[in-house]
């Protein structure tokens, strides 16, 4: 289980685009459980192979003909039955990837709860719930029938076996009845361990489909870590970000970022705008260094990112994005999360440079106040503005802003504005926004379209070359969506 948390966390973002997130929680709940259960199980039949040795060994001291017979017939049995454990483990393998389905259907629907009930899909949704539900329990029938098929099946190889051995015993090697009984009483006391074994044999071959579905899941999981981890511990740079002739494919052939190349002075704003898939977010994914390009460098002060060993790196990184992360905690707990010591008197601060404290001193416990599970207590803007504190606690070099105030009313967003203008310059700040607004007053502004710069320069020269930006700012402040 920690082995296939620690492995979700380390694997590369590529990989979390193209999965759904039910199924790696299937894995960590229910999976690893399976799997252990099937290592008791294996632990259970390796006990019962060594009674089985025990007892053929005393049943070929009484009479090697009878045993061998004996055997024969066991074997016979075994590979009679080998068909119905091979469904068994068809039945297993189909009812884990049921299993893997109802948890993801599970976690999509509890997150978009609210939007169900908008809709008043309540309904609509149970009756796809319970196709689920009836086809595990179809499929659990199926299994357990089969395990029943199994031990009818192994009673019948019993039954036969018993009056074979008193046949022959009797009529044909004429043996002493004191060594019959003997016998007998071993075959008897054999019998136990055998039906134990056939019946694991079954419940492993279900078990099974857990330890391989597990596998799959953690060699996809270690086959997706490209982002190799460097050495050169990252404290704050001096001059520059370069990008270099940057190039990024998701899929290959299929470019979405294509020969980039721009600069950003330290303490400068930079604004990214863009239509919506031009890749201004996959660009800061790669200065982030969540991924790295398919060609091309990203370097601080001359020094490609790839030498920076990652936690010191990401470490001096602050990210507000559009959608905010607020942990079922304090409110002092999420403004520290991300770094390693806990300062109230920074806390304070940061807050009020993110326009935070006075509503925070407002709540019933202050900073001590304990918010919802995705800060369901407070309002976007209060959110936004715990994001904004939490990232300048960490005192960064690079602050990004993903659509900071996208989300937000004009209020809330000019409460967010105000919080900017305090920062800027005093940080080195890279912005994607729609809202123009957010991003007037940068330093630099930079069109991207279909993953190429298509002009670069401040509010005013755009606004003048009537481009895309202006384009953009027209169709904004028109009223009109971008």
């Amino acid at each position: 289980m920690d082995k296939v948390f620690g492995n979700t966390l380390s694997a590369d973002l590529n990989y979390h685009h193209s999965h759904r997130g039910g199924a790696i929680i299937d894995i960590i709940n229910r999976e690893s459980d399976q799997a252990s259960m099937s290592i008791y199980v294996i632990s259970e039949i390796f006990s019962f192979v060594l009674l089985i040795i025990v007892y053929c060994a005393l049943l070929l001291y009484i009479s090697v003909i009878m045993t061998a017979i004996c055997l024969l017939i066991a074997v016979s049995c075994f590979f009679m039955l080998n068909f119905l454990i091979v469904r068994s483990k068809k039945i297993g393998i189909v009812i884990v990837d049921i299993i893997s389905n109802m948890n993801q259907f599970l976690h999509e629907r509890i997150n978009l709860l609210k939007i169900i009930k908008m809709f008043s899909m309540e309904k609509q949704e149970q009756e796809k719930f319970q196709e689920i539900s009836k086809s595990y329990s179809r499929q659990n029938y199926f299994f357990t029938m089969n395990g029943v098929k199994i031990e009818i099946l192994f009673q019948i190889v019993i039954f036969t076996l018993s009056i074979s051995v008193l046949f022959l015993s009797i009529s044909i090697l004429k043996m002493q009845l004191a060594l019959l009984l003997t016998f007998l009483f071993i075959l008897i006391r054999l019998t136990e361990p055998l039906r134990s074994l056939n019946s694991q044999r079954h419940i492993l071959t279900g078990e099974l489909a857990s330890l391989e579905k597990i596998d799959e899941i953690l060699t996809q999981l270690k086959h997706s870590v490209t982002i190799e981890n460097g050495l050169l511990l990252f404290t704050k740079f001096l001059d520059q970000i370069t990008l270099d002739s940057i190039h990024y494919s998701y899929i290959p052939n299929s470019p979405v970022i294509t020969n980039i190349s721009f600069e950003i002075k330290k303490n400068e704003m930079v604004a990214l705008i863009g239509a919506s898939g031009s890749g201004k977010s996959t660009l800061t994914d790669l200065i982030i260094r969540l991924m790295d390009p398919t060609s091309g460098e990203i370097q601080i002060d001359g020094i490609n990112i790839k030498k920076f060993n990652l936690a010191s790196y990401h470490s001096k990184i602050g990210i507000v994005s559009q959608e905010s992360y607020i942990f079922r905690d304090s409110i002092a707990n999420n403004i520290y999360y991300g770094s390693d010591f806990m300062s109230m008197e920074k806390a304070v601060e940061v807050a009020k440079l993110a326009n935070a404290h006075d509503f925070i001193m407002k709540l019933p416990d202050g900073y001590n106040t304990i918010v919802g599970e995705k800060g369901v207590t407070l309002s976007g803007g209060e959110k936004q503005r715990i994001s904004l504190a939490r990232a300048l606690y960490k005192n960064p070099e690079i602050l990004i802003l993903d659509e900071a105030t996208s989300a937000l009313d004009s209020e809330s967003e000019k409460v967010i504005l105000d919080a900017i203008g305090k920062i800027k310059n005093k940080y080195t700040i890279i912005a994607i926004a729609h809202r123009l607004s957010t991003i007037e007053n940068a330093d630099r502004i930079i069109a991207i379209e279909k993953g190429k710069i298509v002009e670069s320069g401040t509010h005013e020269r755009l606004m003048q070359e009537k481009g895309i930006y202006w384009k953009y700012y027209s169709m904004q402040f028109d009223g009109n969506n971008m």
